[in-house]
């Protein structure tokens, strides 16, 4: 029995120490209590989400097109990597949210990747 104590890791508790620091994405609760987002999925939720912290990213950078309007780049790939999931699931994804009106895509051509608008849903 004490060996297979010595194997397992025992949590650690939180303490209020200030020593830990945290990021956050914020979620609009919008899209969860709002009956309009009823159809979206949690993942596409949690993409608009990661999209949503890019924006201001995309504000340092100075992406903003002529019209005022600030874009932002999110690969296919870095989507896949960041929900753990697949090509084909991350364009359902987009697709999602593009049909609730939550983003608009703008091709560019020639290799470029998308400009993703963000549409405020709050």
């Amino acid at each position: 029995m004490r060996d297979l104590e010595k194997v397992c890791i025992q949590p650690k508790y939180n303490y209020c120490t200030g020593e830990e620091r945290f990021t956050f994405i914020k979620l609009p609760k919008c899209l969860v209590e709002n009956e309009c987002f009823i159809e979206l999925s949690m993942d596409a939720k949690l993409l608009y989400a990661f999209f949503l912290d890019r924006v201001s990213l995309s504000i340092k950078n100075g992406w903003i097109d002529n019209q005022g309007k600030v874009f932002i780049y999110y690969s296919i790939k870095n989507i896949c990597e960041d929900l753990n999931c697949g090509t084909q699931k991350a364009c359902k994804l987009l697709d999602e949210l593009e049909k609730v009106g939550a983003l608009e895509r703008k091709r560019q051509g020639l290799g470029r990747p998308n400009k993703l608008y963000l549409k405020k849903m709050f």
